[in-house]
């Protein structure tokens, strides 16, 4: 039994949950080793302190049964080997992505955007849908033209600095532009990012962008 098992077999005995021969392991366990049994003590403490904050309702006849089965039935994420991080997954064991669903990890390669000091990642812009989502970068001193929009354009600062109309936009500021507005110049001091919605067509040619 290594940490990790040790680790989810106190929780689920503290919680009433372990069954079947898992719980005659865990007894074994706890009569030899004196840290397996701080770790349940532990867990018995966090239970207790918790349901003492809750008021007292007594549970529908099969509930655990059902909620057993449900975790049966849903497919667990494995971690690599050696690693305690959930997001240190190991691909081969992932279950399969619904169709109609997809990630883009935050690695993700960055695409060289058409202008000087610009670039981009397309995170969505399928041929079914009528706008295109990016993260953009603007590098220091990084200009974009004034420009005419064809459609609502908007644009969410996530870090550094944008100037735009007159204005200096940090992040957490929002910026939205309506179709047929006329936008003047785009500017970083700094340099930032943003995550920007514009329509598709607007960003025909575009890589990614189909």
């Amino acid at each position: 039994m290594n940490c990790d098992a040790l680790q989810q077999w106190t929780a689920l005995e503290a919680l009433g949950a372990l069954d079947g021969p898992d719980v005659s392991a865990l007894r074994e366990r706890l009569d030899m080793d004196a840290a397996a049994r701080a770790e349940l003590s532990r867990f018995l403490e966090v239970v207790t302190a918790l349901a003492g904050m809750l008021p007292q309702v007594t549970p529908p006849l099969g509930l655990r049964a059902k909620v057993m089965e449900r975790i049966q039935r849903t497919a667990q994420v494995a971690r690599a080997a050696g690693s305690s991080t959930p997001g240190a997954m190991n691909a081969a064991a992932l279950p399969p992505v619904p169709e109609g669903i997809h990630f883009i990890r935050h690695d993700a390669p960055w695409v060289d955007g058409p202008l000087p000091g610009t670039r981009y990642k397309v995170l969505s812009a399928s041929a079914a849908q009528e706008y295109a989502m990016l993260m953009i970068e603007l590098g220091p001193g990084a200009i974009y033209p004034e420009h005419d929009h064809v459609g609502s354009e908007e644009m969410y600062v996530l870090t550094g600095d944008l100037q735009s109309e007159g204005r200096s936009l940090g992040p957490g500021d929002f910026l939205h532009a309506e179709g047929g507005s006329h936008h003047h110049e785009l500017r970083s001091i700094e340099g930032c990012t943003a995550l920007m919605v514009v329509p598709r067509v607007a960003l025909a040619g575009m890589a990614g962008v189909p």
